[in-house]
């Protein structure tokens, strides 16, 4: 029997049964369904609905199926449909007329809406704990490492000279961002649709914003029709995800990169690496593969609700049902996406001698180039002197380095002996002391902010 079936003369068929039954996935949300049940009888009770024994009842049954469902020994029956139905039949079937009155001017509509909307705000302050969690295991990583250099790529190809913390840096940098987005994305959230009804407004006399400060919400939904249609709060968490999905990685790409033979600046440590069934020597980055892969998922799930949510419209269909699945999916994979990435950058190990190997003085032609221009020279007449010497070393297989003084003064008479200090590592990181720069003091700076960033702690 349904809790709808009054209006029908014969049942669902069972395929329709199953295709209709969302209980298979929206049970994640039995938590917030009984905490928004449980305000809700406090406001029919405020409403002179409830009398305060039928109110004590039901909040007693409603925690009674708080701790089944934390012990995992629920009974669902096919009939419930979802989790909405199915509190209330457990509820029903433990104290009687009082559980029946529960649903008094609430429908499924502002139920359901409230009860992922508190999802979404607990899931979302997970997440922004997992970042920060990420963030300090960079920022070891720098105050590690600050003194070790490494070629900056663009285009996959060597640039300049960084300091190997200075790329740590970058990576914390983005990841606030990211946790930036998904704060707006939280607070977009925090908004109570309960007692907007199926469309038009509760029938009784809620105070809706009791009701939103007993949940924890900011207020309710000023409108009834857009806090049971509304679903853009859903995309923005999706969408804030699904950018950090993409920093995780463009990041993970760089030390599958770094961390092959050609390169070798790192080597993942055992427990989050693979091998191979055939090759006995492969040690293959697997877990950051996958992060990278996940990224794919996190895209797909944003895109897979937008789809949904564009055709759709106002103020509920049964469309909508497909909203819970894409968040449930990208709420734990990212999670657990965090983690790994977390423990990944914690023990890996950073090849110092293999990093020092591959400066290559070219990387120190634009100090070259600027060189010139402290002496006077316009920057695109350094640029091309410079590049005609990059490409007199390529010729003959020399290093620019190497190139004697009298020969660089053929190529711009402004060249003088003290030309070759320009070819210090340690010059070149003194020279980018601007703010944001590589320089060792700029780094220190970079470490500084960084802290008090993750002193503040959780948003």
């Amino acid at each position: 029997m349904k809790m709808w079936d009054g209006r029908f003369n014969k049942p669902s068929d069972r395929l329709m049964e199953a295709f209709h039954n969302s209980l298979p996935f929206d049970k994640t949300l039995l938590d917030e369904d009984i905490a928004g049940s449980a305000a809700w009888s406090r406001a029919l009770k405020s409403a002179g609905i409830l009398s305060a024994g039928e109110l004590a009842k039901i909040e007693k049954g409603l925690r009674r199926i708080a701790e089944a469902g934390g012990k995992n020994a629920l009974a669902f029956l096919p009939a419930d449909e979802d989790i909405h139905m199915a509190v209330e039949r457990l509820l029903t079937d433990k104290i009687g007329t009082a559980g029946a009155k529960l649903h008094t001017g609430r429908s499924r509509n502002d139920q359901v809406a409230t009860d992922v909307r508190l999802y979404v705000k607990k899931s979302l302050s997970a997440i922004i704990e997992s970042i920060a969690l990420l963030q300090k295991a960079l920022l070891a990583r720098a105050e590690k490492e600050c003194d070790i250099i490494i070629p900056a790529y663009t285009h996959l190809q060597q640039a300049q000279p960084v300091l190997l913390a200075h790329y740590w840096l970058s990576f914390l940098f983005a990841l606030e961002r990211d946790k930036d987005r998904i704060a707006h994305a939280r607070s977009t959230a925090d908004q109570c649709p309960l007692g907007a009804g199926a469309v038009a407004g509760t029938g009784f006399a809620i105070d809706r914003g009791e009701l939103a400060k007993d949940l924890g919400f900011s207020g309710p939904m000023p409108n009834s029709i857009d806090a049971v249609a509304s679903r853009d709060y859903l995309l923005e968490a999706l969408s804030a995800i699904a950018s950090i999905g993409i920093t995780l990685s463009r990041y993970a790409e760089d030390l599958i990169v770094w961390s092959s033979k050609e390169f070798g600046i790192i080597e993942l440590d055992d427990a989050w690496s693979s091998g191979s069934s055939m090759m006995p020597q492969k040690k293959n980055p697997d877990s950051l593969e996958l992060i990278r892969g996940k990224c794919g998922r996190f895209i797909g799930n944003y895109t897979r609700l937008a789809v949904t949510v564009k055709g759709v419209g106002l103020a509920y269909f049964k469309d909508l049902q497909e909203d819970k699945e894409p968040l449930f999916d990208s709420v734990t994979n990212i999670r657990i996406t965090l983690a790994v990435f977390r423990r990944i950058i914690a023990t890996l190990a950073v090849h110092r001698t293999a990093a020092a190997a591959l400066l290559d003085p070219l990387l120190l032609a634009t100090d070259l180039a600027d060189y010139l221009v402290v002496k006077g020279v316009p920057f695109r007449q350094a640029h091309k002197a410079v590049g005609r010497i990059v490409a007199y070393c390529a010729e003959n297989k020399c290093a620019i380095s190497k190139v004697p003084v009298a020969l660089l003064q053929s190529f711009h008479p402004l060249f003088g002996r003290d030309a070759v200090k320009v070819f210090s590592w340690e010059r070149a990181l003194a020279h980018r002391e601007v703010l944001g720069g590589t320089g060792r003091k700029s780094v220190a700076r970079q470490i500084a902010q960084a802290k008090r960033i993750l002193r503040k702690g959780p948003r």
